[in-house]
C-alpha cells in the first residue's frame, strides 16, 4: 500500500477546519473522486467540526494562545472514484494561529520541517472577503491624498509666512530669542509635565504593524517550495491553492476564476503564483455549503433536513470556463495526483 501526507497550510480563519468537516461528510457518504473505505474513530477534532457544520454553523477559529496546535489524522483512501489503489495518507493540520506565528517570526520548528520534507503535496487555503486579510497601503491613493493635504496646508499657511516683521529685520541681522523667565512654581510645573509625558511614553505600547496578507501568502508558498519533496515519479511537488468562501463573490468574479480574483485582491501573491518554479500549482474555489451560514436566515432554513454531503462545490476551470463541481475532494485528489 502506498502512503503519503498532505500538508494543510493557511492562516487564521482561512477555512481549513470547515473544509476538513465537509471533506469528512463526503468520505462518509462515499462521494467524490477520492473515497475512504474506513474512517478512523479517534478524531475528536474532526468530529467537533462536523457537529458544528451539522448544526448549520461554521466551526470557530482556533484560540489565539493555543500552544497544542496540531490536529493530525490518518485515513486510507482510493482515488478515481474508489477504483484506484489504496493509499494511506496522513494530514498534519497545524492551526492558522501557529502558521501566522511562523510567518511573522520566520521560524519553523524542526518537527514541521520534517513533515514538509516527507510530503510532496500541500493545500494552501486563503479566504475571500475576510477582515483577517490585512491589506497593504494603497500608495497610489495615499500619494494623491497627501498631495491634496499638502496643497490645502500651503494655502492656509501662505498668510502666516508673509509676516511684515520679517521685512523690518536689517540684512545680515540675527534675531536673538529672548530668554524665558519663569517662577519656581512654573519650573516645577514644566518638570512635572515632562515627567507625565515620560510616563505616558513609558506606558504607551507601540502598535505592532500587521503583515499584509499577500506577503504572508508568499511566505507560506516559499516554505512549500523550499521544503516539499519531489513526487515518487520525480515530478514536481503539487500545491493546490484553495480560495474558500467562494460563494461570497459576485457572479462576474466567479466566472473570471481564482487567478483573476487573486490578481485583483492580492496582485503580489498572484504574480508569485505565475512565476515559474519547482511547484506544480493549481487553483480552486471552494464553497463548503453553497452559501453563507452567517448570512440570511432563509438560506439556513433551506438546509434543514438536507444531506450536507450534497451541498457545496469546488469551483474549477475546465475548457476555459469555470465549473461548480459538487465534488469537494477535488483539491486534495489533485494534490495527491489522482
Amino acid at each position: 500500500m502506498n502512503s503519503g501526507s498532505v500538508m494543510l497550510v493557511g492562516g487564521p480563519g482561512s477555512g481549513k477546519t470547515n473544509y476538513i468537516a465537509r471533506l469528512w461528510l463526503a468520505f462518509q457518504a462515499r462521494k467524490g473522486a477520492l473515497r475512504a473505505d474506513r474512517l478512523p474513530t479517534n478524531i475528536h477534532y474532526v468530529n467537533d467540526a462536523v457537529r458544528h457544520l451539522m448544526a448549520l454553523k461554521f466551526a470557530p477559529r482556533s484560540e489565539r494562545n493555543m500552544e497544542d496546535g496540531r490536529h493530525d489524522f490518518e485515513v486510507e483512501v482510493r482515488g478515481h472514484g474508489g477504483a484506484g489503489a489504496p493509499r494511506k495518507i496522513s494530514v498534519p493540520d497545524i492551526t492558522g494561529e501557529l502558521w501566522r506565528r511562523a510567518v511573522e517570526t520566520y521560524e519553523l520548528p524542526q518537527e514541521w520541517i520534517d513533515e514538509f520534507k516527507g510530503s510532496s503535496s500541500a493545500i494552501l487555503f486563503l479566504r475571500a472577503h475576510t477582515r483577517l486579510n490585512a491589506q497593504p497601503m494603497d500608495w497610489v491613493t495615499a500619494r494623491d491624498i497627501l498631495q491634496m493635504h499638502a496643497g490645502a496646508m500651503d494655502d492656509e499657511l501662505d498668510d502666516d509666512y508673509e509676516d511684515e516683521d520679517e521685512e523690518n529685520i536689517a540684512p545680515g541681522a540675527i534675531a536673538v530669542a529672548q530668554p524665558l523667565v519663569a517662577t519656581a512654581g512654573q519650573v516645577v510645573g514644566v518638570a512635572e509635565a515632562g515627567q507625565d509625558q515620560s510616563a505616558a511614553h513609558t506606558h504607551a505600547q507601540p502598535k505592532t504593524p500587521t503583515l499584509p496578507a499577500q506577503v504572508g501568502f508568499c511566505e507560506l508558498l516559499r516554505y512549500l517550495e523550499l521544503l516539499l519533496s519531489d513526487r515518487p515519479d520525480g515530478s514536481r511537488p503539487r500545491v493546490a491553492v484553495v480560495v474558500t468562501a467562494w460563494d461570497m463573490l459576485d457572479d462576474d468574479a466567479k466566472k473570471a476564476g481564482p487567478m483573476q480574483y487573486l490578481g485583483k485582491e492580492f496582485p503580489l501573491f498572484a504574480g508569485r503564483l505565475q512565476t515559474p518554479g519547482r511547484l506544480d500549482i493549481e487553483l480552486f474555489g471552494m464553497s463548503i455549503v453553497g452559501g453563507d451560514l452567517r448570512g440570511k436566515l432563509e438560506f439556513r432554513e433551506s438546509l434543514k433536513g438536507r444531506d450536507l454531503s450534497e451541498v457545496g462545490y469546488t469551483a474549477v476551470m475546465r475548457d476555459g470556463a469555470m465549473i461548480e463541481d459538487p465534488d469537494v475532494t477535488l483539491p486534495i485528489a489533485w494534490a495527491l495526483g489522482d
